[in-house]
């Protein structure tokens, strides 16, 4: 089985610059073969696989463009992969058309792989390729007898920056006998998350509306900056901080309401619905779970 743990990492100033060039070299890749796939259909050519589009990459764009030498290998690699995949689930109506990544709107993030023992997990600090050591939170150990595979490097809005881990281990799967007293069925309900058999609520608390006067204030304050100012751009980041910790809040809450029923239920039934259009369809519920 594959688990990721992911760490809050501190980069100095010129390890966020190499970041920063690694995640726009990424990008500039991403959308360069994306824009190559669209031109060969509408020319009526084959579409490109992903090995041609990464051999592609190392013989021909990195000598078209050498900034991209400078950057992690994998990156690009998997950057490529990553529009594969998106293709894959298009042919296979799973998704959309893939569209192409913006510098401001698209999430800042680049896939390393794990060869040669290039990453590692220290004593206050991970070591990843082109990087080096890294300051970090290492809230939690990775066992000896799991196999790292994958680094994932993240920025967020508010300028965080996380790197997941991902590791592979062996599991053994056990047949477990469901006890039918111990079934539950839950409901969606729009003002408390759901309604569960048993008649209780989850009476989930609204984290957004709870920090919406601290967003409409800091919002206000945004309007009246000049745009592209560097005054601008950190309020920019406070309101990013505002929202991710509601983010982060609904996210606690889910883990540990999840957690508890699925410890004390052998079976869990759900409904499945797809909110977004429930969210759509003028009932005027669209934040009633946020």
């Amino acid at each position: 089985m594959n688990k990721a743990v992911k760490y809050r990492i501190y980069p100095t100033p010129e390890q966020e610059q190499k970041m920063l060039e690694t995640f726009g070299c990424s990008r500039f890749v991403y959308n360069h073969y994306l824009a190559l796939q669209k031109e060969r259909y509408a020319q009526g050519q084959k579409h490109l696989s992903r090995t041609d589009c990464n051999n592609d990459c190392n013989r021909v764009l990195k000598k078209e463009y050498p900034w991209l030498k400078e950057v992690d290998k994998f990156a690009l690699t998997n950057s490529i992969y990553a529009l594969e995949n998106g293709y894959r689930r298009f042919f296979q109506k799973k998704g959309g058309h893939p569209i192409f990544k913006s510098r401001h709107r698209s999430k800042k993030s680049y896939t390393t792989n794990f060869t040669n023992n290039n990453i590692k997990v220290l004593e206050g600090a991970v070591q990843l390729p082109k990087l080096g050591k890294i300051r970090a939170v290492i809230h939690r150990e990775i066992p000896s007898d799991w196999k790292l595979k994958q680094a994932t490097v993240s920025q967020e809005r508010d300028g965080s920056c996380y790197v997941s881990l991902l590791c592979e281990y062996d599991r053994t799967a056990e047949p477990v006998n469901v006890c039918y007293e111990k079934v539950l069925g839950l409901d969606y309900k729009s003002d408390g998350l759901y309604m569960d058999s048993e008649g209780q609520c989850a009476a989930m608390p609204h984290f957004y509306r709870i920090n919406q006067k601290k967003l409409a204030k800091a919002q206000r304050k945004l309007k009246k900056k000049t745009v592209h100012s560097k005054n601008y751009a950190r309020q920019q980041k406070r309101i990013a901080r505002i929202q991710r910790k509601s983010a982060n809040q609904r996210k606690d809450y889910l883990h540990k309401k999840s957690t508890e029923t699925a410890n004390q239920y052998d079976l869990v039934c759900v409904e499945s619905l797809n909110m977004r259009r429930l969210a759509n369809q003028g009932f005027g519920n669209g934040k009633a779970t946020l």
